[in-house]
Formats: C-alpha cells, structure tokens, sequence
C-alpha cells in the first residue's frame, strides 16, 4: 500500500547546518494554536419566574498577523487578524437552558501569539427569541474582557473575571485556554556513510554530506534537512542533530523519506554519490539491527551503505505548557542616560517630558513591551536601571532608578522613569553595556535558583541611543550569559547609526567572544525604534517574537522539564481581585443607537494619547464611542468604557 501522505507539505524551516557542524534547535512557530473554553457561575437572574438561559458571544481584538471575518459554529476554523484593533466576533457558544452556572460545550480556536496583547471580551446574554442571531432580541447581562495573555499565563491555563454591567452581583467568567495538540516529537538523528562512491578520482577523496527529503503528494520531493560536510572521507560519521519531526515528515512516520549523499564542491556544484529511500518508522526500528545498514543506490548498482547510528525521539515541551505549570517571566529594563541623549528640559531631545504628556521614544517603548511581559509575572514587580549618568560626580554604569529595588507594573516603570530626572544625575558617558549584562544575568540565575525546579527566566529590556564603546567586553558578557535563563532585548532610540549593534543579534551567525568561545545560543533581539514609531504594536511583536523560541531551547539545554500542570483554582467561589482599571463615561455617537442597560468594554490607550485627548473607537458590536483619555492615565494603559 501507498504510505499515507499529509495533504500539508511545507519547506519552511528547512534544518541545515553549516560545514563546521552547528546544528541550531529547529525554529518553533511564532504561534500557538490554542482552545478557548467558558463557564459562569453566579449570572444574574435576567427572568422573573424562571432561570436565565444563557449564552456567550465571544470577540478578539489586539495587533495580530490576519483575520478572518467569520467563523462557523459547527467547526470553528482556527482565526487570524489582522493590524487592526478593532474587535472582531470569533463564535458564540450554545444556549444552556434555565441555569445560571452554565458550563458551555463550545469552543474557539484562535492564535496565541506571545508577543501580542490580545483582547477577549466575552457578552453574555439571556435568549429571549428562540433561535434568533440577532443580539437585540436577547437580554444583555453584561461582559468581562481579558487579556489572552493573562489566561495563559495563569495556573492551569484558567483565569475568572467579573461580568460587568448594570447594578448589583453579575457572576463571573472562568476562561480556560488549551494548546491545540500537534506533533511535538524531536528526533536526535545521528548518520553515517559506509564505503562510499568516490567522485574525486584517483588522487583524491570525495567530501561528502547527506541531505533528506521528504516526498510531496504528487510524488516530488522537497528538501528539509541536511548535514555538515566531512573532508577526504568515503565513511564518513556525521554529527547528531536535533531535528523537529513536524519538519522532517511532517508528523507522518511512514512518510517516505529519501537520503541523497553528495560531494561538495566549493562551486555549487555537488556531485551525486548515490541515495537511498526509507522512512522515519524503518530508521527507528534499525538502530543497532541488520537493518540500519541501508544500500545506498548509485546509477543502479550498490555503492556504499547509509548507517543510522542513532535515532532517539523524544517530545519538545511547549512555551505553553512552561507556564501552566508555574514558570515565571521577570521583565528587567535598562534606560541610557548618556549626553548624547540630551537634556530632559530641551524639546526635541530624547529624554524630554513634554508638559502636555506626550510620551518620548523611552516612555513608547516601556509601556509596550512591558505591557505585554508583565502578564507572565505573578507580582509584576521589576526592578529599573540606568546607565551612563554622573551620580554624586562617579559615572555609574548601572544604578537603580526609583527609591525601591523593584516597581510595581509598567505604571511603576514609567513613574520610576520620570522621577529619575529629579534625583540629580547628569548626563554623561560613555555607552557601556557590559555591566548591565553582568547585573542581569546575576539577577536571572538567582531568580531560577529560588524557584522550584528552576522554573524562571528573564527577558531585559535594553533602551539606548548610541554605539556601544565597550563591544568587545559585551560581546563576551553575552556569551556568557547565553548559557543562563535570559533573553535580552535592545531597541535603539533616536536617528544614530545602529548598524554596529547588528553585531549582537545572533540572525546573522553564532556570537563568539574574544577568546572565540561560541554563544550557546542566540538571546539577543535588536530593533530600531524609529522603524516601527508609528506602530507600538509591531515594535512588541518584533521584539519579543523570539522570546518563546529562546525559553524553550534554553530549558532543554539544561535538561528542564515543564512542570505538571497546576490545577486551575475553583471558579465557583473564587472572586476576582479588584483590577487597577478606571471606569470612563463614553458617548455612542453611531447613527441608529438602541437604548438598553449599561454596556462595558475595555481599550488600550496608544502611547501617544496624553490626558484630556478626545478620542473615539469602536465597541465590540461596531458601535463608535467617543471619550475623554482620563487624568492620570499612564501612556499604554486600560480604561473601561461605558455607554
């Protein structure tokens, strides 16, 4: 029989590896494909003489990648948006008859994205015209809007709110998100080649390397992987690598798979040397056998043998199933404060506070980030650094900023931030990083050492304005600290010539130190603020898209396993904390208005919105709603709407 093939083929993510045999930890997707389950408990009583029959309609809003603009009940398709902001219906669940504790069977599959701060509000309703798709024929009891973040974040995956709306209780939300399962098994392959065709004549060896392909559904094949080359070697023995199964036979085990062996030529233009074809299933089953000694085929004759030394499969855990688990993220953020910035006091200069509220290029970039990082900390406290300053006359390059070690939130960041010009430093230099890197990656280790099963890992956040002058003793910071729980974000502010800082990003190749020691891994992500100035959105998805990559390859490294998942908390006789959040009085300004109860929403504030600034957006039903940004509402933050 025919092996069965996936109709899916893809070539994306294609392993290699360079001569020199580094084989990277495939590339997980910058997504995950997650379910979305509700329940309520304690909904008001919408009907004098009997039970509410409720039910929930469900909309996503927030910077992600597309969007799809409907969804069927019967077989949701997983959803995509687009850059938009506006909140989009994703499906509404069933209507559960007289209760007002419903547990709902259906669900919403959607895209998690890490680095994106996406919205779900949830309505809930009491069906009052049987059967009827329009909402206006139904009660309202209220709503409840939360971060997807904040749901995966939470122990086990769960997280309640309160329903908003009308006076008095309204009960609550408990919204559940779970992974959608794919093929997460990983196999360590190890090869080598037996008596190989020589392709260099009689005075010379062939130098040969393998590649692997995978065939495709009309019988082509599509290369996925390939290994090192091996110099002047007709047996060669190639290095283990770690391959994702997904990407080798796209989860399909008896997918057919063939190994071409080649010799290189430093032209391009290899020479075949023969292949042979098999599967992932028949590779397994022959480690150590007879049949892990493959013939290898060159113009119809025998020439050699593939040898599977090894072929261990195992699962790759999940960013995902880290923090259901317990796993902490800690957010550590470093501003500069060297002359070059310019002075506070002086329009036009980086660090200057504008009377009026605007925020600078630092203050954008705080809020966004910090935003989204801060879901993931279940104190959300973190501490704040500068650099680059004369404090009591000593240039120091790495103080604390803020009268206490930690703040509270990205409001206690962009408070600490402010203060800070009241402290009396002077602006100075140079621009070294090297200190900070050390202090965060003390602070990193420390915190997996205080937690249990050194569940933890750091993101630090790196604001600057120049080029570095100590390159060479950051460089080697750097690989130091890629072998500790840290990641390390850097966003240049300002116009200057950052073409220098691309040295630390480690997309173009392995970082090596002084000594030439190789980073174990890429932990640093550096971006331009100017280039994504006019959309705070898609400077958090650029600069964190790599954070769930990093986490994960960095727990493996070290042989960390995700913890089981911590059981959710009993939503029936949990009450929610009371959330920093102010309540706005909005204006629906839409043509054709209804009237009816009270309807609250949330929005996220742009960072360049100050207090006093009339704005207008869109409520989940489309309607516009027009407000006035509150007094002391920080750049990024959450007001709720209501109208």
């Amino acid at each position: 029989t025919t092996p069965r093939i996936p109709k899916k083929s893809s070539m994306a993510g294609l392993v290699s590896t360079s001569q020199q045999g580094t084989v990277p930890l495939q590339q997980q997707p910058d997504f995950m494909e997650v379910e979305v389950s509700l329940h309520c408990r304690g909904l008001k009583k919408m009907d004098l003489m009997s039970n509410s029959d409720p039910f929930c309609v469900v909309y996503l809003s927030g910077p992600a990648k597309q969007r799809q603009q409907q969804q069927q009940r019967s077989g949701p398709a997983l959803l995509n948006f687009n850059n938009s902001s506006r909140a989009v219906e994703i499906g509404r669940t069933e209507v559960v008859y007289d209760t007002q504790d419903p547990d709902f069977t259906a669900t919403f599959k959607m895209q998690y994205h890490f680095e994106e701060n996406q919205m779900l509000t949830v309505k809930v309703y009491d069906e009052d015209k049987k059967g009827s798709k329009n909402l206006n024929d139904h009660d309202y009891a209220g709503c409840a809007t939360v971060s997807l973040g904040e749901v995966m974040g939470s122990n086990g995956n769960t997280t309640a709110k309160k329903v908003l709306g009308g006076k008095g209780n309204q009960g609550i939300v408990a919204i559940r998100a779970e992974e959608v399962t794919a093929c997460q098994d990983q196999i360590n392959l190890q090869l080598a080649g037996a008596n190989l065709k020589n392709k260099d004549g009689w005075f010379g060896k062939s130098d040969p390397f393998v590649t692997v392909s995978r065939m495709n559904e009309d019988g082509t094949w599509s290369l996925v992987w390939k290994s090192e080359v091996v110099m002047d070697n007709l047996s060669p023995k190639f290095k283990p690598s770690v391959i994702q199964v997904q990407k080798l036979c796209n989860g399909d085990y008896q997918r057919p798979l063939k190994f071409e062996f080649l010799d290189w030529d430093s032209d391009g233009s290899h020479d075949h040397m023969g292949f042979c074809e098999t599967n992932l299933a028949s590779i397994i089953a022959g480690v150590g056998k007879p049949e892990g000694r493959m013939p290898v085929q060159y113009k119809n004759k025998t020439h050699g043998a593939l040898v599977i030394m090894k072929a261990d499969v195992s699962q790759v855990p999940t960013l995902t199933q880290f923090l259901s688990g317990g796993m902490q993220m800690s957010l550590m953020v470093a501003v500069d404060f060297t002359g070059s910035n310019g002075s506070p006091m002086v329009p036009g200069t980086l660090h200057y506070l504008d009377p009026r509220g605007f925020p600078n290029q630092y203050q954008s970039a705080i809020g966004t980030i910090g935003s989204i990082l801060q879901e993931y900390d279940s104190d959300k406290k973190f501490p704040i650094w500068g650099f680059g300053a004369r404090l009591n006359g000593v240039v120091n390059h790495c103080f604390q900023i803020g009268s206490e070690p930690e703040v509270q939130g990205v409001r206690g960041l962009l408070e600490a931030y402010r203060g800070v010009f009241s402290q009396g430093i002077t602006m100075s230099g140079p621009t070294l990083f090297s200190s900070i890197l050390a202090s965060a990656k003390q602070r990193s280790e420390q915190l997996a050492r205080s937690t249990p099963n050194q569940q933890s890992y750091s993101v630090l956040l790196i604001l600057t304005d120049g080029i570095i002058n100590d390159m060479k003793q950051t460089i080697d910071t750097l690989v130091e600290a890629s072998d500790s729980p840290l990641s390390v974000i850097i966003v240049g502010v300002g116009s200057a010539d950052f073409s220098a800082m691309e040295a630390l990003d480690g997309d173009g190749g392995v970082l090596k130190s002084s000594k030439f020691k190789p980073a174990k891994r890429d932990i640093v992500q550096f971006v331009p603020f100017s280039k994504f100035a006019a959309s705070p959105s898609r400077l958090a998805g650029e600069t964190l898209a790599e954070i769930p990559h990093q986490v994960v390859q960095y727990m493996m490294s070290k042989k960390i396993k995700p913890m089981p998942a911590a059981p959710p908390p009993d939503y029936s006789t949990m009450v929610p904390p009371e959330e920093d959040t102010s309540t706005v009085q909005g204006s629906d300004t839409s043509a054709g208005k209804g009237e009816g109860a009270p309807q609250f929403f949330e929005v996220s504030i742009p960072p360049s919105a100050t207090p006093g600034t009339q704005m207008s957006v869109k409520s989940p039903e489309g309607h516009d709603i027009a407000f006035i940004v509150p007094t002391g509402c920080p750049p990024g933050g959450i007001v709720r709407l209501q109208y």
